[in-house]
């Protein structure tokens, strides 16, 4: 019996680091004084850590390379330079990334959630 509740114990946890994980489409929306724009990020695993794209649906503009990103449970932090663009949040037990957008001075709270494969 006891074998049988520690397989069951690992195989939660496996599950649970699994429903974590960072890689995939993150999508999430805020507010300016125009209205809403929404941001998604696509985020993937390579050798030494993670790479991602941005795309801003509502600005017509896709694939847009980021500069770094990098993830240590739970914070995840996104940069690209050229845009002076900065986002950083963390990712909560609910896989709900909760944070902050800043560019150009201005910061607006963006939360961000993973999108069904």
């Amino acid at each position: 019996m006891k074998r049988v509740r520690t397989i069951v114990v690992l195989l939660l946890a496996v599950f649970s680091l699994y429903g974590q994980d960072i890689v995939g489409t993150w999508n999430g929306a805020f507010t300016i004084p125009q209205g809403e724009l929404r941001i998604v990020f696509h985020i993937s695993s390579v050798d030494d850590g993670y790479t991602s794209t941005l795309d801003s649906p509502d600005q017509n503009a896709y694939g847009i390379p980021v500069d770094s990103t990098f993830y240590k449970k739970p914070e995840l932090t996104i940069k690209i330079t050229d845009l002076n663009f900065v986002y950083v949040g963390n990712l909560g037990e609910d896989n709900v990334i909760k944070g902050t957008f800043t560019q150009m001075g201005q910061s607006f709270e963006l939360n961000m959630t993973k999108q069904e494969e």
